[in-house]
């Protein structure tokens, strides 16, 4: 299959070498010139209410649209043109593997843009010196039976070696760039043979749908730099082909456009080209040259290697991580990094099993990318995108070889971190929102989900289907499963879900067998009835369970005689937050509905730490601790919020956080629980009653001064801290 897409892409280039050579005639630019304009004053039609604004207020409009018309580019970058997916196709047992064929053409012309250097390699690496305009290029194939999805992903770059600011009208000898995307599919050999008078244009292929996309618009707004959705067409029935013409511009220049039900999504941008771009079996841009052709299995296992030598290649550069083995945690207390966390923020992070890379679930407008951050350099190693919905769960193997995430689009996706795959290794369909996935610690080969079903599954992923081996189905839960855990031996599992019940499974592994798992106790605590549970972690001494409930208590539970201790001060009542051990098992992290993080000394249940320099407008939805090193990672559920990234610096201090023996000036006692008060910096802020020592003295205003007995201080909020103790 992938030598039929390289022979016809070759076929198409020695057809637009030759069409290239071929000039239009005087009449006809002049008749697609003129329809052009007609496209445009159609374009600018406004509404008769536009016309009675301000007339300065039409001023500063048109000073924006010249200032966006003259932003200027780096004349490095190039045109980059990314194609994410469409929706669902139109159902139809000849598309099988869809392509996107993506042409840059002139308005005015009608015709392909021309370069702006005729010896410039702009779409092929072999393109003619005779070759002065810019030739289309086709995505690969998207294997509808390989994939088992009919939804096209192909979430491939198409490069245009040809600068950036070119395109986008930044002199009067730029062209009016449109760009079209066809989406094509393979005929058969004897329907070609069969075709071959009736078509000698682009013989080879079925024309399914087509969109536009004008990189200037008529108001001057650039389109670039954001995913956008285009409209899908029909393509005209029994239209006859001009030959020396491009039949999409004829499309859309002198037909109706008959809507397809389904939209494309793409995303434009100048890129950079790298330095040096190494040879390839098959060139997949202007400026990389080709080693020779090959089958697709040599291409596909040349490509795999690639990929993970480069991997092994980072992960052989020894790092050497401040905390050492056994080493009690340091509460980190300098902002590191700062990571892009999605247009929607980010919902949750997992730092992978050997520390070296910390995987995001992250939110755009219209997409759900899994992002994979290298530490510490914080490069980004991958993004892994197919989710449809928020992905609310991610779990490393202990390998850390593959990354698995729970979505609420109703799959559970296994990425294989070594190869970089864009797309997912293997796809396991539920029912329903999947809320929780979890490897079994010593069989990776097995996975159990959850979610709102109330089922657990277990699934064995060393299959050859790409659907995974649905192994059980658990009943034991009355309400969707939010969250699951192990222990580090994979002999107890634990499961809570939406009314505040655990259930501790017996999930011990023999010959690869789950035939034996079952119930071994249900926790009904009364305190926890009705209340849902939004996190588990079993301690690092195995003998201790981390329960985070949207009550505003977190709870650490004796597994052996199963009393519980509480631990006070992050808020959640509304939205899906996590807390954490660190990996010493020392202190407690957690996020807060405050946009804050607590730290608390799991021993003694004391408050020592309150990160008030967040600045995240929402709720704190995830926190992670570093396996490794004295670090931990934060992320918001908002637009444009970022990663966080903290290390413990031995010379800082985290600001807001008060030190054993530092003194507060009490303003006025709010009840016999919480005190209002402020240090000697001016800060001000709620304490709880319970942690200050004797009184020392009054001041001169009569204000009774305190000696702090703990690590405590809240310096944000304190109206709304009152509303939450009330």
């Amino acid at each position: 299959m992938f030598n039929l897409y390289c022979y016809y892409n070759d076929l198409l280039l020695k057809h637009y070498q030759s069409h290239s050579e071929l000039t239009t005639d005087k009449k006809s630019k002049e008749s697609i010139q003129g329809h052009a304009v007609e496209e445009d004053k159609e374009d600018a039609v406004k509404p008769k209410e536009k016309k009675k604004k301000k007339r300065k207020e039409v001023e500063d409009s048109q000073a924006e649209v010249e200032a966006s018309r003259r932003r200027a580019f780096d004349d490095s970058l190039v045109l980059g043109v990314y194609i994410h997916r469409t929706d669902r196709l139109k159902t139809d047992l000849l598309v099988s593997h869809p392509m996107v064929k993506v042409h840059v053409v002139d308005e005015i012309t009608g015709q392909y843009v021309k370069k702006e250097d005729s010896h410039r390699r702009v779409s092929s690496f072999y393109e003619q010196e005779n070759v002065e305009h810019i030739l289309p290029i086709i995505t690969q194939p998207f294997d509808f039976k390989k994939n088992k999805s009919t939804v096209p992903e192909w979430e491939e770059q198409v490069i245009f070696n040809e600068r950036f600011g070119y395109f986008l009208h930044d002199s009067e000898e730029c062209p009016q760039v449109i760009l079209f995307f066809e989406i094509l599919d393979f005929i058969s050999m004897e329907e070609a043979r069969a075709n071959v008078s009736a078509d000698q244009h682009e013989r080879g292929f079925r024309k399914i749908a087509w969109a536009f996309l004008k990189l200037v618009g008529t108001n001057g707004v650039l389109n670039i730099d954001s995913k956008l959705r285009l409209q899908l067409y029909s393509p005209p029935s029994r239209v006859k082909k001009v030959l020396q013409t491009v039949e999409v511009f004829q499309w859309w220049s002198k037909f109706p456009r008959n809507r397809y039900a389904s939209t494309l999504y793409v995303t434009v941008k100048g890129l950079k080209l790298p330095e040096h771009v190494d040879p390839s079996i098959r060139s997949m841009m202007a400026l990389q040259q080709e080693r020779g052709s090959t089958s697709y299995s040599e291409l596909h296992t040349e490509l795999n290697q690639k990929t993970s030598t480069q991997l092994l290649e980072r992960k052989s550069e020894a790092i050497k991580w401040s905390r050492v083995p056994g080493q009690v945690c340091r509460i980190p207390n300098k902002p590191m990094l700062s990571f892009r966390g999605g247009q929607m923020g980010c919902f949750t992070l997992r730092f992978s099993y050997d520390g070296r890379a910390l995987a995001a679930a992250c939110a755009d407008r219209d997409a759900f990318p899994i992002v994979v951050y290298e530490i510490p350099s914080g490069k980004v190693l991958a993004s892994f995108n197919g989710h449809l919905s928020i992905v609310y769960d991610l779990c490393w193997t202990r390998d850390d070889r593959c990354l698995l995430s729970a979505s609420s689009d109703g799959t559970v996706r296994v990425w294989n971190i070594e190869r970089l795959q864009g797309l997912a290794q293997k796809v396991l369909p539920h029912p329903s929102f999947v809320y929780c996935a979890r490897y079994h610690p010593h069989a990776q080969s097995l996975v159990v989900t959850g979610g709102y079903d109330g089922l657990l599954r277990v699934w064995n992923l060393d299959v050859k289907d790409v659907n995974g081996q649905l192994l059980q189905e658990f009943e034991g839960h009355k309400s969707f499963i939010n969250v699951l855990c192990f222990d580090n031996e994979g002999t107890r599992m634990f499961s809570a879900d939406n009314t505040g019940m655990i259930i501790v499974w017996t999930t011990k592994i023999e010959d690869q067998s789950t035939h034996h798992w079952k119930i071994e106790k249900e926790i009904k605590e009364s305190d926890l009835n009705g209340i849902p549970i939004n996190s588990l972690e079993v301690h690092p001494n195995g003998r201790r369970l981390l329960i985070h409930a949207k009550d505003s208590v977190l709870r650490v539970m004796d597994l052996r005689i199963f009393a519980v201790k509480k631990y006070i001060g992050a808020t959640n009542y509304r939205e899906r937050i996590n807390s954490t051990f660190t990996p010493c098992g020392s202190f407690i992290f957690s996020g807060s509905e405050d946009g804050l993080a607590y730290v608390w000394n799991a021993e003694t249940g004391d408050q020592v730490a309150v990160y008030s320099e967040l600045c995240y407008p929402v709720a704190l939805r995830s926190v992670a601790f570093h396996p490794h090193e004295h670090m931990v990672a934060f992320c918001a559920f908002a637009q444009n919020q970022p990663i966080h990234l903290y290390l413990y610096d031995r010379k800082g201090k985290i600001r807001g956080l008060l030190q054993r023996g530092d003194v507060i000036h009490v303003l006025y006692k709010d009840n016999d629980s919480w005190w209002f008060g402020y240090l000697a910096s001016g800060q001000k802020g709620y304490f709880p009653a319970a942690y200050v020592a004797d009184e020392i003295v009054m001041n001169k205003n009569n204000q009774q001064v305190f000696s702090i007995r703990s690590f405590f201080f809240c310096l944000k909020a304190p109206i709304s801290l009152r509303n939450q103790r009330n």
